[in-house]
C-alpha cells in the first residue's frame, strides 16, 4: 500500500496539490484572462463598434498558416510559404497539430485574405491565450524565488496579464510569451543551480523566438566559466535542430527572412536608427528596412550587460534587473519598433520593481500599463520613440536597489509547511 499523508493522501498527490496552490494567482488569473479574451474578440465589434466581424489577429492568421506547413511535412518550405515569417519556427511546431485539426474538420480561417467570422478561431484564439499564459506563470515563478509575499504576488499576477492582453489579445503573438515565459523558467531553474535544465529550457526559447538571446549573457555570468560550454550547447542545439531543414531546403529565403529581419516603418514605428537600416525595397507604405544587422548592436551590447553583471552573481535579484536591460536594449536600438516589442521589458521590470516594494510596484504598474496604451498610438516618429525610450529606462530605474532586500523567507516556509511542501529557494546565491 502506498503511503499516504496525514489527509489521507498519496504524497504524490500532495504535492502536486501544493503545486496548483502555489500558483493559485496565475491559475485564476488564465481563466479569466482566456475568458475575457474571446469575449473582447467576438463581442466587441459588434456590440461596440456595431460592426458584424470578429477582432482576430492578422499576424496570428499568417503564423498559424506556417503550422499548417509544417503540419503538411513542409517544415523546409516555411521561410518561402508567403507568410511573412521571421522568427524561429518553434512555436509552429506546437500550433501544428492544431492546424491539422482545424483543416480537417473544414474550419475556415482569415488568411490570406479577411474571414469576418473565422471559425477556426474558437480553437486557435483560445489556444493562444492559453499559450501566452506561460508568461503568467513564469513571471509567479520567479516572483515566487525573490520572495515576494502572496498578497503581492496577486498583485503582479494581475498587472503582468493587464501588459499581455497587447501581445496576446491585439496583435497575437504567443511565440514571444512562450520564449520569455520558458527563458524565465530557466532562470528560476539557475536560482536552484539546475543548470543542465536552465540550459535546455533557454535553447526551447530561443528556438520558438530568438529575442531571449539578449538574456544569455546574463544567464553565462550567473552560471559561471566553469558551466559556459555546457550551457551554451544544450542552448544552442534545439535552435540549430530546427533550422537545419528549412537552411538545406530553401537557403537563401531562411537566410534573408532570419538575417535580414524585413520591417516597415511606414506600417509600424520608425526610429532614430531607422535611416541606418539597409533598404531592402518598396516605397510608402510598402517600404521595407532590414532590421536584423541593427540587431547585432543590441546583442553586442547584451554581451557587454553580461560581462558586467558578474559581480552581482551573489545577488540573483540584480543578475535579473541585468536580464530586464538586456531585453531593453532591443528597444533602444531597433530600427523599427513594433507596438508589442515592449512587452518583455516591462514584464520582467514589473517583476523586479515588486521586490523594491509596494511604492515602486505601483508605479512600475501605471507605468507599465501607460506604456502599452501609448505603444498604441501614432505620436510621430520622436515623440513616440523618445516616450518609450525614456519610460522603460523609468521601469528599470524602479527596479534598482543598490542594497539586498531581505526576503520573507520565514513567512514562505511557514506558509509552505502548513501545505505539506517544501519551499522553493529564495533568493540562493550559492546556487551560482
Amino acid at each position: 500500500m502506498d503511503a499516504v499523508t496525514e489527509k489521507g493522501m498519496p504524497p504524490s498527490a500532495g504535492a502536486g496539490v501544493a503545486r496548483l496552490r502555489r500558483r493559485a494567482w496565475p491559475l485564476a488569473t488564465t481563466v479569466a484572462f482566456v475568458i475575457i479574451g474571446m469575449a473582447f474578440s467576438l463581442l466587441w465589434a459588434p456590440l461596440v463598434r456595431h460592426h458584424p466581424y470578429w477582432i482576430t489577429s492578422g499576424d496570428l492568421w499568417s503564423t498559424y498558416r506556417s503550422a499548417h506547413y509544417v503540419g503538411w511535412g513542409d517544415l523546409g518550405g516555411v521561410y518561402s510559404a508567403g507568410t511573412a515569417l521571421v522568427t524561429f519556427p518553434g512555436i509552429l511546431l506546437v500550433l501544428a497539430p492544431l492546424a491539422m485539426a482545424t483543416g480537417g474538420l473544414g474550419l475556415t480561417e482569415a488568411f490570406p485574405k479577411f474571414v469576418p467570422h473565422p471559425t477556426a478561431w474558437f480553437a486557435l484564439g483560445t489556444a493562444s491565450l492559453l499559450l501566452c499564459a506561460i508568461a503568467l506563470f513564469a513571471c509567479d515563478a520567479l516572483a515566487e524565488r525573490l520572495g515576494l509575499s502572496w498578497a503581492r504576488r496577486g498583485v503582479l499576477c494581475v498587472a503582468e496579464a493587464a501588459i499581455l492582453w497587447n501581445v496576446a489579445v491585439i496583435w497575437g503573438h504567443p511565440e514571444d510569451a512562450v520564449a520569455l515565459g520558458l527563458a524565465l523558467y530557466a532562470l528560476v531553474l539557475a536560482f536552484d543551480g539546475r543548470w543542465t535544465g536552465a540550459g535546455w529550457l533557454f535553447g526551447a526559447a530561443v528556438a520558438t523566438q530568438p529575442l531571449v538571446v539578449l538574456m544569455f549573457p546574463v544567464l553565462l555570468a550567473w552560471a559561471g566559466r566553469g558551466r559556459v560550454v555546457g550551457l551554451a550547447a544544450r542552448s544552442a542545439v534545439p535552435a540549430i535542430a530546427i533550422l537545419l531543414t528549412p537552411l538545406i531546403s530553401r537557403f537563401h529565403d531562411t537566410t534573408h527572412a532570419l538575417l535580414d529581419q524585413p520591417n516597415y516603418p511606414n506600417l509600424d514605428h520608425a526610429t532614430p536608427w531607422t535611416r541606418l537600416a539597409p533598404v531592402l525595397g518598396g516605397s510608402g507604405h510598402d517600404l521595407a528596412v532590414a532590421a536584423g544587422p541593427g540587431r547585432l548592436v543590441a546583442v553586442i551590447l547584451a554581451c557587454a550587460v553580461g560581462w558586467w553583471a558578474r559581480r552581482w552573481r551573489q545577488r540573483p535579484d540584480l543578475m535579473v534587473w541585468a536580464a530586464a536591460l538586456a531585453l531593453a536594449l532591443r528597444c533602444f536600438t531597433e530600427s523599427v519598433l513594433v507596438a508589442f516589442y515592449i512587452w518583455p521589458v516591462l514584464a520582467v521590470g514589473l517583476v523586479v520593481a515588486a521586490r523594491a516594494g509596494r511604492a515602486r510596484l505601483a508605479a512600475a504598474i501605471v507605468l507599465s500599463i501607460g506604456l502599452t496604451v501609448v505603444a498604441q498610438w501614432r505620436l510621430g516618429e520622436l515623440p513616440w520613440w523618445s516616450t518609450i525610450t525614456v519610460g522603460l529606462v523609468a521601469l528599470l530605474a524602479l527596479g534598482v536597489r543598490t542594497a539586498d532586500v531581505a526576503a520573507p523567507t520565514e513567512t514562505l516556509e511557514s506558509s509552505f509547511a502548513e501545505r505539506g511542501s517544501a519551499p522553493p529557494r529564495v533568493l540562493a546565491g550559492t546556487a551560482a
